[in-house]
């Protein structure tokens, strides 16, 4: 292990208790990469340029570019994600603490992300940028130190004000929150931070230079976003998921195909995991989406009635292209977004693997229903509960109407669940379908 000595800071509320801002780091972190890396960690180079010309408060938001450089890294260094998570839990990027500056002339930040494991903050995890903002480090605390706690308590005061509001029925968005932690109160020349009687055991250690932790080159308000991922396998993950399969299989029965109005969830963003939300329905009995940006995909029925076409109409469509793909694209990773309709002929889902430009304009609804109500309105109740007919209407609908480039259907599989990709192939011919 190498320690360095150099100002730190002195934590929360003790005086005699302070903060390295160089921790002890593991020797495989000390690479030639750190020794000689000279260029700017681009996501807060471009944050900083950004800061300096905006007027926009929420610009001087350090969570940001501390936020994006640990995603680029854990997109670079996977096994290191997986790690942490594993043996601490999943860290939440959308709060945090305030950044904590040094005096005048020491440009370095620390800043605070809490840590859960089943709902509970169980760690922090800190990371320091030095004040040439070439070199970036992660450090977790997870340990009885007076000061560890304070952190994790005040961290786990906001989660539980969270869920007393959601109870009183005045949900809060996670968002970018930020959660005030007392400010150091003098800078010494004590290594408390990495050992010897500082914080506490130095945790995890992530550590380098753009090279590590530059990303794509994004920087200010944008999200990092990972390399898209294959839909197959992003599904193949979702239905790893019990409480995913739960809701599937609470909608997937005779009794709910039977009712007068349709049944279904909204997935939204949450920590540690995705919360489900039961759909309100319109006048008409359909579902509708909830307002707000956190929802990234839904799930619901289609009815055992008289007419009804038992697959994706062109509002679910339209809906899923412009709620889940836009707030995914926002607060996730586009393949996240996806929209499922469960019916007692089989059960169908949407996803997209696009670059987030579908070419929607306020025309494409309208026409879309043109094409859709005068296709399915000529079949008999016979060729409707026909699925191998519908299934070619509608990716003829997909590839011939829509044509919005990375959008697909796959058909689930009842019992278990596996998606198989449905392509048109010609009039008169069933989707062809490619498993994953």
């Amino acid at each position: 292990m190498l320690m360095k000595k150099n100002l730190v800071y002195g934590l929360l509320l003790l005086s005699t208790l302070s903060v390295s801002l160089n921790s002890c780091r593991t020797d495989e972190m000390l690479t030639g990469t750190e020794q000689t890396q000279k260029e700017k960690i681009s996501f807060f180079e471009r944050f900083e340029k950004e800061k300096s010309l905006s007027k926009n408060a929420g610009s001087s938001n350090y969570a940001i570019p501390f936020g994006n450089s640990m995603l680029a890294y854990f997109e670079k260094y996977p096994e290191k994600k997986t790690e942490l998570e594993n043996k601490y839990g999943t860290v939440d990027l959308s709060v945090s603490s305030q950044d904590i500056g040094g005096d005048e002339g020491d440009n370095r930040k620390l800043l605070f992300f809490p840590m859960l494991k089943d709902g509970k903050v169980v760690a922090v995890i800190a990371g320091v940028v030095n004040g040439e903002r070439d070199y970036l480090y992660f450090d977790v605390h997870q340990n009885t130190n007076s000061d560890v706690l304070y952190l994790i308590n005040k961290f786990q005061d906001y989660y539980d004000s969270k869920t007393i509001s959601r109870n009183s029925n005045n949900p809060i968005d996670v968002g970018e929150v930020i959660i005030i932690v007392t400010r150091p109160v003098k800078l010494n020349m004590y290594d408390g931070w990495g050992g010897n009687g500082g914080l506490g055991n130095p945790g995890h250690d992530m550590g380098g230079g753009n090279g590590d932790f530059g990303g794509n080159g994004g920087g200010g308000g944008n999200p990092y976003t990972p390399q898209t991922q294959n839909p197959c396998e992003k599904m193949k993950e979702q239905n790893q998921s019990t409480e995913f399969k739960d809701k599937v299989k609470d909608l997937d029965t005779k009794d709910k195909f039977d009712k007068d109005k349709e049944s279904g969830f909204a997935s939204a963003y949450g920590q540690p995991k995705t919360n489900y939300e039961t759909l309100a329905n319109t006048d008409k009995g359909n579902v509708k989406m909830p307002e707000g940006n956190k929802y990234f995909g839904f799930m619901h029925t289609h009815l055992d009635k008289q007419g009804v076409v038992k697959i994706f109409s062109p509002m679910d469509v339209s809906t899923f292209l412009t709620t889940c793909v836009g707030n995914a694209k926002s607060k996730g990773s586009i393949t996240d977004a996806y929209a499922m309709v469960i019916t007692s002929q089989g059960n169908y889902i949407l996803k997209y693997s696009g670059n987030g430009n579908t070419g929607m304009n306020s025309n494409s609804l309208g026409n879309w229903n043109s094409w859709y109500v005068d296709t399915f309105e000529r079949l008999t109740q016979e060729e409707l509960n026909n699925p191998t007919k519908i299934e070619e209407l509608f990716t003829q609908f997909l590839e011939q109407v829509v044509k919005v480039d990375g959008l697909d259907i796959y058909k689930s599989e009842k019992e278990t669940g596996t998606p198989s990709k449905l392509n048109y192939d010609g009039k008169d011919k069933p989707a062809k379908p490619t498993p994953c």
